[in-house]
């Protein structure tokens, strides 16, 4: 038997892809390229650096022999060894979420993820635009002080925006809205403005521009929105009914650290920042505006969530080790931050893990049957910690930041 015929249980590294979406972050000074000490001159934007096995960009992984094997076909060849029996009985023998690294120069597109159900049914319809059959709820966890706008605002921050802004208030009919209840309140009044903008986009014209010059000398909290307006505004041109949602949703600033959980359904911008994103193994994103991509108005519309609500927002302990823990059971999050000479002993709950390290220089340990192994860890670098390696210890050499996405059994 050859040896790379069977995975013996230890950590492996994993050399992952970058996506280079128009708003990532740009030149040397760029996050995700400073991470991973990247000296690139090229103009390319460092948007997102994918570790997992997402069928479309996973992650390589480096064996004993120094070959590299997408993680998705080791998966393959190694179910039971890399994920683990309680996970191939609840997923399959499939890889279960996907880590990001993303970092936002500009804002994102407003968009939402689809449940279970519109996965399947906008996967048949348009695989093309919508390659995963599942859910995508997501966590951002906070690097850098980030920017977003996530969730509609109660309903009397609505009337605020139609009072503040007399021709949205117009181009909402604001006046004719029924009561009802308050997601009732804030369905109308979207699908009427979405419907309104399809019809009329000269009316749509119009009013952004009015609101463009109102906003300018607004009072706060709209005046904070002004230079984004503009910049938006400018990029995506008035015909963009992104620009009127933007002003219903609710601001979020997260310092290093803090986190958000967004179910599938809750409309959200990612406006500027560094996180660390765990979610689901898919990819689907319905798209509402301010993107030049795909955009499907009438499956956002079933797939929002109209209730107003703000995010709650999830903050780090402050000892060592913090868990996100999220209403899902496809991952969770975990961070260390170990000051220099520190040692610690994640626990292992028997499935896969995947270990990034944001900051910081040591090695890993773990037992091998000849006795103590170890490899070094350096900033940028990440790890697979297969579900069949019972323990393994973070050894820090210099202060360390680490993250982990892990399946919560």
């Amino acid at each position: 038997m050859r040896a790379l015929d069977t995975l013996h249980p230890r950590p492996f590294r994993l050399h992952n892809p970058i996506q280079h979406y128009e708003w990532g972050e740009r030149g040397a000074s760029a996050f995700i390229a400073k991470l991973l000490g990247v000296q690139d001159s090229s103009p390319l934007p460092y948007a997102e650096l994918w570790v997992g096995a997402h069928p479309s960009a996973p992650s390589l992984m480096e064996l004993p022999d120094g070959s590299r094997q997408p993680l998705s076909e080791a998966v393959q060849k190694w179910p039971q060894e890399i994920l683990g029996s309680p996970v191939i009985q609840a997923f399959g023998a499939s890889w279960p979420f996907l880590f990001k690294i993303l970092s936002a120069a500009e804002p994102l597109s407003i968009q939402a993820h689809p449940d279970a159900q519109q996965a399947q049914r906008l996967h048949l319809q348009d695989p093309h635009h919508f390659p995963d059959p599942h859910a995508k709820p997501e966590m951002a966890v906070a690097l850098t002080p980030f920017h977003a706008l996530v969730g509609f605002k109660p309903v009397d921050a609505w009337r605020e925006v139609f009072r503040t802004f007399p021709e949205i208030a117009s181009f909402a009919d604001a006046d004719a809205l029924f009561p009802g209840t308050d997601m009732e309140f804030v369905r109308n009044a979207f699908q009427h403005m979405l419907t309104k903008a399809q019809q009329s986009p000269h009316l749509l014209a119009y009013t952004l521009e009015a609101t463009a010059k109102r906003i300018s000398v607004a009072s706060p909290p709209f005046a904070t929105m002004a230079d984004i307006f503009h910049q938006l505004l400018a990029r995506y041109g008035p015909q963009d009914v992104g620009l009127l949602v933007l002003l219903f949703l609710n601001p979020v600033e997260l310092s290093p650290g803090q986190a958000v959980f967004l179910p599938p359904g809750l409309p959200h911008a990612y406006l500027k920042g560094n996180i660390v994103e765990c979610m689901t193994n898919s990819d689907n994103v319905i798209r509402l505006g301010l993107t030049p991509k795909y955009k499907d108005t009438q499956a956002i519309v079933t797939a929002l969530s109209f209730e107003p609500q703000k995010v709650a927002v999830m903050t780090p302990t402050q000892d060592q080790h913090t868990v996100y823990r999220v209403p899902c059971d496809a991952f969770e999050v975990h961070r260390w931050t170990l000051p220099p000479q520190a040692e610690v002993a994640p626990e292992r709950p028997g499935g896969p893990e995947i270990l990034f390290i944001l900051r910081g220089r040591g090695r890993l340990g773990w037992q091998e049957k000849h006795g103590p192994a170890n490899m070094p860890y350096e900033t940028g670098q990440s790890f697979l910690i297969p579900a069949h390696l019972p323990a393994y210890r973070l050894i820090a050499e210099t202060e360390t930041l680490a993250f982990a996405g892990r399946v919560p059994l």
